[in-house]
Protein backbone atom coordinates (compact mmCIF):
# COMPACT_ATOMS: atom_id res chain seq x y z
CA UNK A 1 0.00 0.00 0.00
CA UNK A 2 1.10 3.53 -0.68
CA UNK A 3 3.61 4.97 2.22
CA UNK A 4 0.78 7.75 2.78
CA UNK A 5 -1.87 5.36 3.49
CA UNK A 6 0.33 3.10 5.52
CA UNK A 7 1.11 6.02 7.80
CA UNK A 8 -1.90 6.53 7.80
CA UNK A 9 -3.16 3.30 9.02
CA UNK A 10 -0.55 2.75 11.43
CA UNK A 11 -0.78 6.03 13.63
CA UNK A 12 -4.87 6.60 13.46
CA UNK A 13 -7.82 4.01 14.27
CA UNK A 14 -10.46 4.39 12.13
CA UNK A 15 -10.99 7.89 11.88
CA UNK A 16 -12.76 10.32 8.95
CA UNK A 17 -10.81 13.12 9.51
CA UNK A 18 -7.89 11.82 9.88
CA UNK A 19 -8.41 9.82 6.27
CA UNK A 20 -9.75 12.90 4.56
CA UNK A 21 -6.20 14.74 5.12
CA UNK A 22 -4.09 11.54 4.03
CA UNK A 23 -6.49 11.28 1.16
CA UNK A 24 -5.90 15.07 0.12
CA UNK A 25 -1.91 14.52 0.16
CA UNK A 26 -2.50 10.84 -1.69
CA UNK A 27 -4.56 13.37 -4.73
CA UNK A 28 -1.84 15.81 -4.71
CA UNK A 29 0.75 13.09 -5.14
CA UNK A 30 -1.02 11.32 -7.57
CA UNK A 31 -2.09 14.29 -9.69
CA UNK A 32 -2.66 15.15 -13.57
CA UNK A 33 1.25 14.43 -14.33
CA UNK A 34 0.46 10.23 -13.66
CA UNK A 35 -2.22 10.58 -16.41
CA UNK A 36 0.34 8.43 -18.25
CA UNK A 37 -0.90 5.74 -16.80
CA UNK A 38 -4.33 5.79 -17.11
CA UNK A 39 -7.14 5.32 -20.20
CA UNK A 40 -7.79 8.57 -19.64
CA UNK A 41 -5.13 9.90 -21.43
CA UNK A 42 -7.33 9.33 -24.78
CA UNK A 43 -10.24 11.41 -24.52
CA UNK A 44 -7.52 13.71 -22.72
CA UNK A 45 -6.20 14.00 -26.49
CA UNK A 46 -8.85 16.36 -27.64
CA UNK A 47 -10.67 19.33 -27.66
CA UNK A 48 -14.61 19.02 -28.16
CA UNK A 49 -17.48 17.70 -26.31
CA UNK A 50 -18.40 15.27 -29.17
CA UNK A 51 -14.41 13.85 -29.61
CA UNK A 52 -14.10 13.66 -25.75
CA UNK A 53 -16.98 11.93 -24.96
CA UNK A 54 -16.41 9.32 -28.01
CA UNK A 55 -13.19 8.35 -27.00
CA UNK A 56 -13.95 8.28 -23.20
CA UNK A 57 -17.01 5.68 -23.86
CA UNK A 58 -14.73 2.71 -26.06
CA UNK A 59 -11.36 3.98 -23.64
CA UNK A 60 -13.60 2.71 -20.13
CA UNK A 61 -15.02 0.00 -22.35
CA UNK A 62 -12.21 -1.60 -23.26
CA UNK A 63 -10.35 -0.45 -19.62
CA UNK A 64 -10.17 -4.54 -18.57
CA UNK A 65 -6.85 -6.81 -18.88
CA UNK A 66 -3.46 -6.04 -18.83
CA UNK A 67 -2.83 -2.28 -18.62
CA UNK A 68 0.19 -2.38 -21.99
CA UNK A 69 -2.77 -4.39 -23.82
CA UNK A 70 -5.27 -1.40 -23.21
CA UNK A 71 -3.00 1.26 -24.10
CA UNK A 72 -2.28 -0.62 -27.04
CA UNK A 73 -5.23 -1.31 -28.03
CA UNK A 74 -6.69 1.68 -27.64
CA UNK A 75 -3.64 3.58 -29.51
CA UNK A 76 -4.75 1.44 -32.67
CA UNK A 77 -8.36 2.43 -32.31
CA UNK A 78 -7.43 6.47 -32.28
CA UNK A 79 -5.54 5.53 -34.92
CA UNK A 80 -8.36 4.53 -37.05
CA UNK A 81 -10.63 7.04 -35.83
CA UNK A 82 -8.40 9.42 -36.92
CA UNK A 83 -8.48 13.35 -35.59
CA UNK A 84 -11.55 13.44 -34.98
CA UNK A 85 -13.33 10.25 -32.62
CA UNK A 86 -16.30 11.57 -33.56
CA UNK A 87 -16.36 12.37 -37.00
CA UNK A 88 -14.22 9.17 -37.51
CA UNK A 89 -17.37 7.13 -35.84
CA UNK A 90 -19.87 8.52 -38.13
CA UNK A 91 -17.89 7.37 -41.02
CA UNK A 92 -18.88 3.90 -40.55
CA UNK A 93 -15.55 2.44 -41.54
CA UNK A 94 -15.52 -0.64 -41.16
CA UNK A 95 -12.67 -2.30 -38.28
CA UNK A 96 -10.26 -4.70 -39.79
CA UNK A 97 -7.53 -4.83 -37.30
CA UNK A 98 -8.19 -7.66 -35.12
CA UNK A 99 -10.09 -7.81 -31.54
CA UNK A 100 -9.37 -7.25 -27.79
CA UNK A 101 -9.57 -10.59 -25.11
CA UNK A 102 -13.04 -11.33 -25.21
CA UNK A 103 -14.14 -9.27 -27.72
CA UNK A 104 -13.78 -10.71 -31.78
CA UNK A 105 -12.80 -8.42 -34.57
CA UNK A 106 -16.35 -8.28 -35.72
CA UNK A 107 -17.69 -7.66 -32.16
CA UNK A 108 -15.70 -4.61 -32.00
CA UNK A 109 -16.85 -3.65 -35.53
CA UNK A 110 -20.47 -4.30 -34.89
CA UNK A 111 -19.93 -2.16 -31.48
CA UNK A 112 -18.20 1.04 -33.32
CA UNK A 113 -21.56 0.57 -35.48
CA UNK A 114 -23.90 0.95 -32.72
CA UNK A 115 -22.15 4.03 -31.58
CA UNK A 116 -22.44 5.54 -34.82
CA UNK A 117 -26.30 4.59 -34.96
CA UNK A 118 -26.92 6.44 -31.56
CA UNK A 119 -24.97 9.40 -32.65
CA UNK A 120 -26.62 10.02 -35.70
CA UNK A 121 -30.09 9.56 -33.85
CA UNK A 122 -30.22 10.98 -30.27
CA UNK A 123 -26.53 13.67 -31.45
CA UNK A 124 -24.54 12.62 -28.68
CA UNK A 125 -24.01 10.30 -25.70
CA UNK A 126 -25.63 12.66 -23.13
CA UNK A 127 -28.81 12.94 -25.27
CA UNK A 128 -29.53 9.63 -24.81
CA UNK A 129 -28.79 9.18 -21.26
CA UNK A 130 -30.57 11.67 -20.46
CA UNK A 131 -33.63 10.73 -22.39
CA UNK A 132 -34.50 7.71 -19.74
CA UNK A 133 -36.48 8.40 -16.75
CA UNK A 134 -35.88 7.60 -12.88
CA UNK A 135 -33.16 7.72 -10.63
CA UNK A 136 -29.31 7.99 -11.84
CA UNK A 137 -29.31 4.00 -10.99
CA UNK A 138 -32.36 3.89 -13.79
CA UNK A 139 -31.17 5.60 -16.33
CA UNK A 140 -27.81 4.02 -16.34
CA UNK A 141 -29.00 0.65 -16.50
CA UNK A 142 -31.30 2.18 -19.57
CA UNK A 143 -28.62 3.44 -21.15
CA UNK A 144 -26.42 -0.03 -21.29
CA UNK A 145 -29.65 -1.60 -21.72
CA UNK A 146 -30.31 0.94 -25.10
CA UNK A 147 -26.66 0.08 -26.39
CA UNK A 148 -27.40 -4.15 -26.23
CA UNK A 149 -30.52 -3.29 -27.91
CA UNK A 150 -28.78 -1.37 -31.09
CA UNK A 151 -25.79 -3.92 -31.02
CA UNK A 152 -28.38 -6.72 -31.11
CA UNK A 153 -26.21 -8.29 -28.09
CA UNK A 154 -25.53 -12.12 -29.52
CA UNK A 155 -22.05 -13.22 -28.78
CA UNK A 156 -20.14 -13.40 -25.10
CA UNK A 157 -18.16 -10.77 -26.46
CA UNK A 158 -20.56 -8.31 -26.93
CA UNK A 159 -22.62 -9.37 -23.38
CA UNK A 160 -18.86 -9.09 -22.09
CA UNK A 161 -18.45 -5.38 -23.13
CA UNK A 162 -21.81 -3.62 -22.78
CA UNK A 163 -22.37 -5.47 -19.23
CA UNK A 164 -25.84 -4.81 -17.25
CA UNK A 165 -25.81 -3.12 -14.34
CA UNK A 166 -27.33 -4.79 -11.32
CA UNK A 167 -26.99 -5.73 -7.70
CA UNK A 168 -24.97 -8.42 -8.44
CA UNK A 169 -22.57 -6.29 -10.72
CA UNK A 170 -20.36 -3.54 -9.63
CA UNK A 171 -20.56 -2.68 -13.87
CA UNK A 172 -17.19 -0.63 -12.85
CA UNK A 173 -16.19 0.28 -16.35
CA UNK A 174 -19.72 1.75 -17.15
CA UNK A 175 -18.99 3.90 -13.73
CA UNK A 176 -15.70 4.58 -14.75
CA UNK A 177 -17.24 6.32 -17.90
CA UNK A 178 -19.94 8.10 -15.82
CA UNK A 179 -16.47 9.73 -13.36
CA UNK A 180 -15.07 10.65 -16.60
CA UNK A 181 -17.74 12.62 -18.12
CA UNK A 182 -19.40 13.97 -15.02
CA UNK A 183 -17.12 14.93 -12.76
CA UNK A 184 -15.67 18.68 -13.02
CA UNK A 185 -12.72 18.92 -15.73
CA UNK A 186 -9.99 19.10 -12.91
CA UNK A 187 -6.80 18.24 -15.64
CA UNK A 188 -7.98 14.26 -15.03
CA UNK A 189 -11.39 13.97 -15.27
CA UNK A 190 -13.78 15.73 -17.91
CA UNK A 191 -16.53 17.76 -17.00
CA UNK A 192 -18.44 16.67 -20.12
CA UNK A 193 -22.33 16.23 -18.71
CA UNK A 194 -24.52 18.33 -17.00
CA UNK A 195 -27.51 15.87 -16.68
CA UNK A 196 -25.85 14.48 -13.43
CA UNK A 197 -24.02 15.62 -10.37
CA UNK A 198 -20.12 14.24 -9.12
CA UNK A 199 -22.50 13.40 -6.08
CA UNK A 200 -24.85 10.69 -8.34
CA UNK A 201 -21.87 8.44 -9.03
CA UNK A 202 -21.15 5.02 -7.46
CA UNK A 203 -16.74 4.10 -6.82
CA UNK A 204 -15.72 2.12 -10.05
CA UNK A 205 -14.86 -0.94 -8.48
CA UNK A 206 -11.61 -2.78 -9.27
CA UNK A 207 -8.88 -5.27 -7.29
CA UNK A 208 -7.04 -2.12 -6.66
CA UNK A 209 -10.00 0.19 -4.73
CA UNK A 210 -11.50 -3.01 -3.22
CA UNK A 211 -8.16 -4.43 -1.51
CA UNK A 212 -7.59 -0.46 -0.69
CA UNK A 213 -11.29 0.00 0.74
CA UNK A 214 -11.14 -3.28 3.37
CA UNK A 215 -7.28 -2.33 4.58
CA UNK A 216 -8.94 1.62 5.24
CA UNK A 217 -12.36 0.29 6.80
CA UNK A 218 -14.30 1.85 4.16
CA UNK A 219 -16.27 -1.07 3.94
CA UNK A 220 -16.30 -4.75 5.84
CA UNK A 221 -18.18 -6.43 2.43
CA UNK A 222 -15.99 -9.28 1.37
CA UNK A 223 -17.93 -9.90 -2.26
CA UNK A 224 -16.82 -7.52 -4.56
CA UNK A 225 -20.30 -6.67 -6.34
CA UNK A 226 -22.78 -3.21 -6.52
CA UNK A 227 -23.35 -3.53 -2.57
CA UNK A 228 -19.32 -3.27 -1.68
CA UNK A 229 -18.60 -0.57 -4.71
CA UNK A 230 -21.98 1.22 -3.03
CA UNK A 231 -20.56 1.02 0.93
CA UNK A 232 -17.20 2.42 0.10
CA UNK A 233 -18.83 5.65 -2.32
CA UNK A 234 -20.74 6.00 1.06
CA UNK A 235 -17.96 6.42 3.13
CA UNK A 236 -16.11 8.53 0.77
CA UNK A 237 -19.52 10.71 0.95
CA UNK A 238 -18.90 11.39 4.63
CA UNK A 239 -15.62 12.92 3.85
CA UNK A 240 -16.79 14.75 0.47
CA UNK A 241 -20.88 15.15 0.03
CA UNK A 242 -20.56 16.59 -3.26
CA UNK A 243 -17.99 14.47 -4.88
CA UNK A 244 -16.93 11.18 -2.97
CA UNK A 245 -15.28 9.83 -6.42
CA UNK A 246 -12.61 13.09 -5.82
CA UNK A 247 -10.10 10.41 -4.85
CA UNK A 248 -10.44 7.58 -7.25
CA UNK A 249 -7.95 7.96 -9.65
CA UNK A 250 -5.41 8.14 -6.33
CA UNK A 251 -6.59 5.36 -4.71
CA UNK A 252 -5.85 3.03 -7.78
CA UNK A 253 -2.78 4.66 -8.74
CA UNK A 254 -0.42 2.52 -6.83
CA UNK A 255 -1.58 -0.53 -7.95
CA UNK A 256 -1.67 0.72 -11.70
CA UNK A 257 1.46 2.12 -11.40
CA UNK A 258 3.36 -1.25 -10.26
CA UNK A 259 1.30 -3.32 -12.78
CA UNK A 260 1.93 -0.95 -15.59
CA UNK A 261 5.90 -0.57 -15.34
CA UNK A 262 5.49 -4.94 -15.53
CA UNK A 263 2.34 -5.08 -17.75
CA UNK A 264 0.71 -6.42 -15.05
CA UNK A 265 -2.98 -6.49 -14.76
CA UNK A 266 -5.33 -3.67 -13.95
Amino acid sequence: MDLILSTYLSRNSPDLKNLQIHLEKLRKEYSKKLLFSDPLKFPRRYKTFEDREISALISALFAYGRVLSIENFLDRIHRFLGDSPYKGILENKNWKDGGYRFQSEKDVDRFFKAISTIVKDYGNLENLFASFKGSPEEKLLSFALYFRKTVKVDTFGLDHLLSIPSKKSPAKRWRLFLRWVVRKDDGLDLGLWKILNPSDLIIPLDTHIAKTALALGLTKRKTRDFQFALEVTEKLKAICKDDPLKYDFALVREGILKNYLKGGFK
